[in-house]
């Protein structure tokens, strides 16, 4: 009994302080659409600011971009939004984009940018068709293991 009311007050205390810090900072909200683009693509950042905040800017360059994108103000009060380019030099990878407010808020959002000729899924031993070898061999074992589940029921019966 003991042993739940300590787990119970340390999930508690622990929430408390995860909760607690987030609900304090006045952070900004960021987002990037699409969150995957390939080389020479184009993708929209969004931003919601504090109210009140009258400019935001993205810092394009872990993209190879200028430094500080201007954001234009949307519809609603503290948006804002840039349709950016993607360089069609820049190399696939995760990218953290810091979209920052006026006020000294910011967001990072994730861009991925995937390489030209399709997403790397793997080793690709079936990304060229069939492998009549692999498939000869794994047939093979499926009647093996067949064959020894019969032996087996037999030999039980």
């Amino acid at each position: 009994m003991r042993r739940i009311l300590l787990s119970g007050a340390t999930l508690a205390g622990t929430t408390a302080a995860l909760a607690l810090p987030g609900a304090a900072s006045a952070e900004s909200a960021g987002s990037v659409s699409p969150e995957t683009v390939r080389p020479g693509g184009r993708v929209t950042f969004s931003a919601t600011c504090t109210e009140g905040v009258k400019s935001a800017e993205v810092a394009g360059a872990t993209l190879g971009l200028s430094a500080r994108i201007p954001m234009e103000a949307g519809k609603a009060t503290g948006t804002f939004s840039a349709v950016v380019d993607i360089p069609a030099t820049v190399t696939a990878g995760t990218y953290s984009v810091s979209i920052d407010c006026a006020d000294g808020t910011s967001s990072v959002v994730r861009l991925v940018v995937s390489p030209t000729g399709g997403v790397p899924t793997g080793g690709g031993s079936t990304a060229q068709g069939p492998n009549r070898t692999l498939m000869a061999a794994g047939g093979g074992l499926l009647l093996l293991g067949a064959a020894g589940a019969l032996a087996l029921r037999r030999r039980s019966v």
